[in-house]
Formats: structure tokens, sequence, C-alpha cells
């Protein structure tokens, strides 16, 4: 974990629109500045050394001015880009301003409105994205810390002739590796499956015949017509399978076909910006903040338990359906994550796309990514819980004779 501090940050003369909108926000709906003052101070009172300069409204508005124009820089864990993300939404997540915010839950498709303060959320994601898309989100010191922080291998990437300077932030995120440096496993064998996204595996769910997905004890009903935001192709999962695996900042951020086929849809969902936050003890033994992205509640210590495995379901994400002959259709979800909110798509309906072609890419901070396969398929899933697969390596593996 990240050794640098967070903050303070100084109160500025004039707060930027997108803070002051929240700031009126507060002050207009009853209740709502004593439940912000005592969620600032129950995020401060916790002891994550990430709010250590962080113990009044005042104090998390100033932050909140100086990240929605923030040069993202690392340290050399390559952790400090979640530190501040994760310092965001742990406030959000306290319990006296959680039910301001739309609920993690199964709805039918579409989804009820946002209410306020979440739709304040998705317009900070954007109003960030929009700054990392200027040539200002990126400088020649910023830059640099990318190339000495763990795990971003940035040397392992193409640098735009001219060199980065110059460009964006964002176009930083969504590099283009090198050729050759992800080579595609069976790519004459169109029964192998391979890795949609340089991400760890995070395991996988049955579909059952009604297109059913439960993720805990809690048994919550997440259909597939939610996630695919009532595809025409929904109902062809039923019976399948639901994988999940998710990306890191340091990740390579463009997502590949998994198999060979045609694209039958293609289009973006859009849903809520959301993070769940949970406490871990670094190797220093201090309190730090981490994402909590798992599928299932059991799989984490049950003092930081998610609130709501699912989330997938409820994000701003991409689909892209893709119709193997080997495979049949294969259902791949960028999902978005906190301020990555964007999801762009790099192919449409009716092309015709290899193992290995680019499909979609985000736009800054971590990401999840699923694929959804279906029944007849008879996917075998041979991905490790817990491991990181690069994009082209196997990770399952159809053992229908012949798709009809």
């Amino acid at each position: 974990m990240s050794d640098q501090p967070i903050g303070p940050f100084p109160t500025p003369a004039t707060c930027q629109q997108i803070i002051q909108i929240l700031m009126n926000m507060i002050q207009c709906n009853d209740g709502w500045e004593i439940a912000f003052e005592q969620a600032v101070s129950d995020a401060h009172k916790t002891g994550v050394k990430d709010m250590a300069n962080i113990s009044t409204l005042t104090d998390y508005h100033n932050f909140l001015n100086y990240l929605v124009l923030w040069v993202p820089t690392e340290d050399e864990t390559g952790t400090f880009v979640y530190n501040m993300l994760c310092t965001m939404y742990f406030v959000l997540d306290q319990k006296t301003v959680k039910s301001f915010q739309s609920p993690i839950e199964p709805s039918s498709y579409p989804s009820p409105p946002l209410t306020e303060l979440s739709k304040w959320i998705v317009d900070f994601a954007n109003a960030m994205g929009e700054f990392l898309s200027t040539p200002q989100s990126l400088t020649k010191e910023s830059l640099q810390t990318y190339y000495t922080a763990q795990n971003y291998n940035v040397d392992a990437y193409v640098v735009p002739q001219g060199g980065w300077i110059g460009h964006s932030f964002n176009d930083f995120f969504a590099r283009k590796f090198l050729p050759g440096t992800r080579p595609i496993d069976g790519a004459s064998n169109p029964a192998v499956i391979v890795s949609a996204a340089d991400s760890t595996f995070d395991g996988f769910r049955d579909i059952n015949a009604d297109s059913i997905v439960t993720f805990d004890v809690k048994g919550l009903p997440w259909t597939i017509g939610e996630l695919l935001a009532n595809s025409q192709y929904a109902n062809d999962f039923a019976g399948g399978k639901f994988m999940h695996a998710f990306l890191a900042p340091y990740d390579y951020h463009r997502q590949h076909a998994p198999v060979d086929g045609k694209v039958l849809e293609a289009k973006v969902i859009p849903g809520q910006a959301y993070l769940e936050v949970i406490i871990q003890t670094d190797p220093n033994d201090k309190l730090r903040l981490k994402p909590c992205r798992k599928l299932n509640a059991d799989d984490v210590p049950k003092l930081s338990a998610p609130d709501s495995p699912g989330y997938q379901f409820c994000q701003a994400r991409g689909l892209i359906v893709i119709d193997s002959p080997k495979v049949g259709k294969v259902a791949i979800l960028p999902i978005g994550m906190a301020q990555v909110s964007s999801v762009v798509l790099s192919t449409q309906p009716g092309d015709e796309v290899k193992k290995g072609d680019e499909i979609s890419y985000f736009q800054f901070g971590g990401s999840d990514i699923v694929l959804v396969f279906q029944a007849q398929s008879q996917v075998e899933i041979l991905a490790n819980e817990g491991k990181h697969y690069s994009v082209g390596q196997q990770i399952a593996i159809a053992h229908i004779a012949k798709w009809k």
C-alpha cells in the first residue's frame, strides 16, 4: 500500500462547479448536512491513514475540489491512484449517507432513475473524465511516476510518435501493448476461450434455467436480462455460466475478443458510478482503504465483507455479443468501476472478429470484465481464482462437438 499521504487540501478561493452543486444539494436537502458531517467524521474515526487529513465536511469538499482536476500520479507501490478513488467513495459508503444513493439491488430493466446523489456521483466522474481527456492532465513529472511504479511496465507499451507529452492522461491510460507481447493461445482451435482483458480471475457462477445468478447467502435474484439491459439475446444464456475478473489501475485497459465469431450486438449501457471500499491492514500494520470487488461475501473477512455482490448489474458498462461457430453466443461486458464510467467500443454489429481482436477499451481507473456463456456450449472454466491472466491466455474451453 502507498505510504504517500493524502492531503491536506487547501480551501480554494472558488470551488469547481461540480463541487458547488454538491454543496448546494447538501444545503437544500433537509438533514443532509448533519448526515454528511457524520459520514466524514465516522470515516475519519476509523483510523485509516487515507482519512488522516479529512475530518470535516469542509475537508472533504476541498479534497473533491482537488480530485476533479487532479493530475494522476503514482508512487513506487502502484497503489496511490486506488487510494485517491477509495478515499472519495469511503465517505459515500458510510451508513448516514448511503440511503441517499440508488440501492445496489436487483430490479427490472430499465432501472429506476438515479437518486439525486447517485446522479451527482456519475456527473463527478464525467467531470473528472473531461479533465483527464485534456493535455493538462499528463505532465512530464506525472508521467515519470508510472515508469517507476510497480506493475505498470510502461516500457511494454507503444509510445506515440513524439512521446506522451501533449497527449491526455486518458490517451496514456488506454495505451496499446507492443506487437507480439500478447500471444493468443489456441489460435487455430475455435473451442479455446481466452482472456478478454489483462485481469485477475474472480470465479464464476452458474446461471439457472430462469436466467438468474446468485452471489451469496442472501440469494438475491440477479437476472441476466438486467445485466444485458434487455438484449434480444438475454434469454439465450439461461442455464449457462457467468464469470468475472477485475482489472487494477496498472493493468492494460483494452479488451479483446475471447472467441472467433460475428458481432451480433455492441452497445454502451448507462448505469451507476459505484465503488464499495473496505479497510485492511497494510504490511506496516497501518489501516488502509481497498476496493471490494469479490463475487462472494464469504471470500473476504467478515469485518470487510461486501454489502453488494452483484454491483456489476448496476454499473455503467459495455455489451458485446459474439456468435462463435464453435462456442455459441458469448456476451462480453466491460464493467465500469468508480471513475471508469466510460467504455469505448471498438467494434460494431456485423463485424467478424478473430480471437484477440480489440473490441473495446476503458478510460481511467480500475474496472471489471464479465463473460457470459450459453448452456449448450458446455464451457469448462480452466482459470484459477486469484490468478492474473493476460489478454490471449486460455481461461476456458467449450466441449460441444458441433454447434447447430
